[in-house]
């Protein structure tokens, strides 16, 4: 008879020896590991890593690993570096992870929060602004002038299509309102007839206004 308890196999574990760990004690392993992996990507200008691939290096770093999603617990570690950045007056890491479309989502905001600032009208480019606090801290490929904040390029992409689009879509409707306004038969106001004043009858003098002749 197989015994259940010996062949089941821990949710979280150590991948050295297959041990379980508590939930918290690999939270707190994956947050300094999470710490150590975003610093790493800062050192790279305008580098960053996408969520699925933190949550691998994480475990991978640690050497705790879990059948648990990564949706389930990333975003918290990732609270919790932010936290940790924001304590220890570093600048914020946890801006570095982005998701697959390079967006950083509404998970940024936990950084404002923690910063007491409002949420922008453009969280995306005030993330770019955050990573490059990162890389003036950590990269070592600084460009002489230190750079700008700078979207993902999936980002910038998909602003420029954007962009080219709102362009386009003018221009096509500038040029069908001329067409219409061209198309449009012309009305033509008539001028008003000029008023005869009256002449006399017998030398065909204009009169004045008291219409008396003095020529005659």
């Amino acid at each position: 008879m197989i015994d259940v308890q010996q062949a089941s196999i821990p949710t979280t574990w150590r991948a050295a020896d297959g041990s379980a760990v508590t939930f918290t004690e690999a939270r707190s392993a994956w947050t300094r590991a999470a710490h150590d992996v975003l610093a790493a990507t800062a050192s790279r200008f305008n580098n960053f890593i996408v969520n699925t691939e933190l949550a691998e290096l994480v475990q991978e770093e640690s050497g705790i690993r879990t059948q648990v999603k990564w949706q389930h617990w990333l975003p918290v570690v990732l609270d919790r570096v932010a936290e940790f950045c924001h304590n220890n007056n570093e600048p914020p890491l946890s801006a570095l992870c982005v998701r697959r479309n390079q967006t950083v989502g509404t998970g940024y905001r936990y950084i404002l929060e923690l910063a007491g600032l409002p949420i922008p009208d453009d969280l995306e480019m005030h993330a770019a602004a955050a990573r490059w606090q990162c890389y003036q801290h950590y990269a070592t490929d600084l460009p002489a002038d230190g750079g700008l904040p700078t979207l993902p390029p999936k980002v910038a992409a998909i602003r420029q299509r954007t962009s080219q689009d709102l362009a386009t879509t003018e221009a096509a409707e500038a040029a069908e309102a001329k067409r219409t306004a061209t198309s449009r038969p012309s009305v033509t106001t008539p001028k008003p007839e000029p008023v005869r004043k009256p002449v006399c009858l017998n030398c065909h003098v204009e009169l004045p206004a008291n219409k008396i002749c003095y020529y005659c």
